[in-house]
């Protein structure tokens, strides 16, 4: 970090959470924010730290590129590590977002026709949407295995999966290529069981590899990677949603057994990388042509950042925070407008999901757009196409407080009251 003290940035930080938090922000005061969970809103802390490596660059840029970055690069990624429970960061590379680790494993591996990828109907549109360009591109199969909501318990996930996979004769088994699942799903947002789910497919299908997107997860909550046991192939995560780093920073991890076989995707061959298997799995990532690492580097202040609010509130204040501000506010507006959630409080963390108190979905979605037009609240209005439910799902932060969701509350019952009139 150059150009603007370490101890001045720091000194600059509001330690109490809250609304004192959107001193932290550049979030515009007419705008309240219930959706925290799909982009996220980067730290002043961490903008003035990427600034600063900005100058860095622009200032020496063949000593930049050359050599000053990737030495940022290795610090962030050990930081990172650390933060992920892994004892080393060797496994670990940075990339811009989820959908770059994906396409990174799904179009790294050697794939024939009739191959099968499996994920949960909660899976991101984005893993759903690259495994159907590889249906129509290399002809490999999809197995979606349906969950049904509310969920309410670890068998709403494990009982569907071990239905498909017992299903399956052995031929079509030992052609499962990969299966992919959610840490927290983003639409409904739910933990899901990491552990048994992995130690169901490799029962079951021993040869499968297991993907688990991560996007929504570090920063939410204690992400523990080795914690999620040796069935795990590879873990992602994005850093911009619940880490408060810039937009475009990401990671992603790789068991040692398939380390040599993982690519950036489309296939980047730059000066520095090219496509044999002797290529280092860093080298491979840390130059893919010419282009702002600052993204990436920032992910070390956002955690020192983090390391501040909690030096001042206590360790695991932040995750302790969110998530019993999320509790609280999940049964409150379920009870305020006579609804329900649609999971026990076991399967989410800061982000959770409320039925909203009405099953009209186009009357919902006018809602959104009205509140924020009218009250400059951003929230979302949801439905579950299985069932028809229509849900929000919310983001509780550091910035929020518990006046927020009764605001958010009374809104959205005055709004429907009125247009029964």
């Amino acid at each position: 970090m150059q150009n603007t003290s370490n101890e001045e940035l720091r000194n600059a930080v509001t330690l109490a959470f809250g609304k004192p938090q959107l001193n932290n922000f550049m979030l515009d005061p007419e705008y309240h924010n219930y959706n925290h969970g799909s982009f996220g809103t980067t730290a002043k802390y961490v903008l003035a730290a990427q600034q600063g490596y900005v100058r860095q660059q622009e200032a020496r840029p063949d000593v930049w590129f050359r050599s000053t970055y990737k030495k940022l690069m290795q610090t962030t990624r050990d930081k990172l590590a650390k933060q992920a429970g892994l004892s080393s960061s060797d496994n670990l590379v940075l990339l811009e977002n989820a959908s770059a680790a994906v396409n990174a494993i799904f179009r790294s591996l050697a794939l024939n026709p009739g191959d099968i990828f499996i994920y949960l109907s909660s899976a991101y549109g984005m893993v759903k949407h690259t495994a159907a360009w590889l249906n129509v591109s290399e002809g490999i199969r999809i197995l979606e295995v349906a969950i049904t909501v509310p969920v309410s318990s670890n068998e709403s996930f494990l009982g569907p999966l071990r239905a498909a996979l017992t299903a399956l004769t052995p031929e079509e088994r030992a052609r499962v290529k990969i299966a992919t699942f959610s840490h927290i799903s983003s639409v409904p947002a739910f933990i899901e069981p990491i552990k048994e789910l992995a130690d169901l497919v490799k029962e079951i299908c021993p040869d499968a590899l297991v993907l688990v997107d991560g996007a929504h997860a570090i920063g939410q909550i204690k992400v523990d990677i080795p914690a999620l046991g040796n069935n795990v192939d590879y873990y992602l995560s994005n850093a911009h949603k619940w880490l408060y780093a810039p937009k475009g920073s990401a990671f992603l991890y790789s068991a040692t057994r398939n380390i040599d076989e993982v690519r950036p995707q489309p296939t980047v061959i730059s000066s520095e990388n090219d496509v044999f298997s002797g290529t280092d799995f860093q080298d491979r990532f840390v130059y893919t042509g010419t282009k702002d690492f600052t993204a990436y580097i920032s992910i070390s202040d956002a955690l020192d950042f983090g390391e501040i609010l909690e030096e001042a509130n206590g360790e695991g204040s932040i995750i302790a925070y969110t998530n019993g501000l999320a509790e609280w506010a999940s049964a409150y507006l379920a009870e305020l407008w006579g609804t329900s959630l649609l999971s026990p409080t076991q399967f989410q963390a800061a982000l959770f999901n409320v039925m909203l108190p009405t099953s009209d979905f186009d009357l919902a979605t006018q809602m959104q757009s009205d509140l924020l037009n009218d009250h400059g609240v951003y929230f979302l209005s949801l439905k579950d196409e299985a069932t028809g439910i229509v849900y929000t799902r919310l983001s509780a932060q550091i910035y929020l407080e518990r006046d927020d969701f009764v605001k958010l509350g009374e809104l959205v019952k005055d709004y429907l009251a009125a247009a029964k009139r």
